[in-house]
């Protein structure tokens, strides 16, 4: 069940880690006194540094990278992510990391109007990614409905 749950979700566009981030960040920026300045630092969002991140669906590398699809976009639900993408490269250049993990995450207007239910993140991003063994695209985005426990074709 969890797999079918990081399927694009019918109102949001949003796997539930996806939606999981966002949440975290809304909770954060409701809380500015856990980060001078507000926002939340992105490994503070990694289900191994966060223990409020229950999914594990994902691990610590796509994770980074799922958060990268919310923040390098043409319309990202995510600003502040100073330093990217995530890869090997970041995490091995100690000044890279350091810009990465000091990044204040904060929701964009569209990132608010996706947790709200009233927009669509694949309505704004390309998606291109690999859900087992199923390309999913914008013209080919298979989603999953969790209130009906159904599979919605394309």
């Amino acid at each position: 069940m969890a797999l079918l749950e990081e399927l694009p979700w019918p109102m949001t566009g949003l796997g539930a880690t996806e939606r999981g981030l966002l949440e975290l960040i809304d909770e954060a920026s409701a809380r500015p006194y856990l980060v001078k300045g507000g926002g939340v630092h992105p490994f503070d969002l990694f289900s191994v540094h966060n223990t409020r991140n229950e999914r594990r669906v994902f691990d610590y590398w796509a994770t980074g990278e799922l958060l990268d699809g919310l923040a390098r976009c043409p319309a990202p639900a995510v600003s502040g992510l100073n330093e990217g993408p995530f890869t090997l490269e970041v995490q091995n250049d100690r000044n890279r990391r350091e810009r990465y993990a000091q990044s204040r995450l904060f929701l964009t207007p569209l990132g608010e109007a996706i947790l709200a239910g009233r927009e669509d993140f694949s309505r704004h991003n390309p998606i291109h990614r690999w859900w087992g063994g199923t390309e999913l695209t914008n013209d080919r985005l298979w989603r999953w409905d969790p209130a009906k426990g159904a599979l919605i074709a394309p």
